[in-house]
């Protein structure tokens, strides 16, 4: 019965400490440093004489360059960076957002990597999704007509009104 205990409890020591060979470090969730440092720099070089057009047309380019098939992970690590640098509250991230979703990256990636990177949800949600990037004004949706449907008297005790009709009608 003691060796049948002691061989348990060896096997489970062993159950516990085995790691699995096939693990790997996800290496390529990392945007490079170098290009993040480059989204740094063009927005703390843009001045009050910087238009926000041409900032985000600079912005777009650089992400263009540096994520054109970005996956969610890199695209959230991107984000991480460029809101440790410039804050989650600064008023160049809404510039920095739309210029993610002028450069191609789905609008509904860049809403949520920006919530969880700590940037405040409303102005995520409107500078990703106010519009086409190209300047074109948004259609402005129709508003469907209503219509009154003319309604029919029917003269007392006359039937076909379901419940008007027969010995319940009073006055008859």
């Amino acid at each position: 019965m003691k060796k049948l205990i002691l061989a348990g409890v060896i096997a489970s020591a062993f159950a516990l400490t085995a790691t699995p060979t096939f693990a790997q470090t996800d290496s390529g969730v990392t945007v490079p440093a170098q290009n993040v440092s480059a989204l740094v720099t063009i927005l703390n070089n843009a001045t009050a004489d910087t238009s926000p057009e041409q900032l985000e047309a600079n912005l777009a380019a650089a992400i263009s360059e540096m994520c054109s098939d970005c996956t969610p992970e890199q695209i959230d690590a991107m984000m991480n960076d460029v809101v440790a640098a410039i804050g989650a509250d600064s008023p160049l991230i809404s510039n920095f957002l739309a210029a993610m979703t002028a450069a191609g990256i789905d609008s509904d990636a860049v809403t949520l990597a920006a919530i969880t990177a700590g940037v405040d949800a409303t102005t995520a949600s409107e500078a990703t999704a106010a519009g086409p990037a190209d300047g074109t004004p948004t259609p402005t949706p129709t508003v469907p007509a209503i219509a009154a449907v003319p309604t029919t008297t029917v003269p007392q005790g006359a039937g076909g009104t379901g419940g008007d009709a027969g010995i319940s009608e009073v006055g008859n």
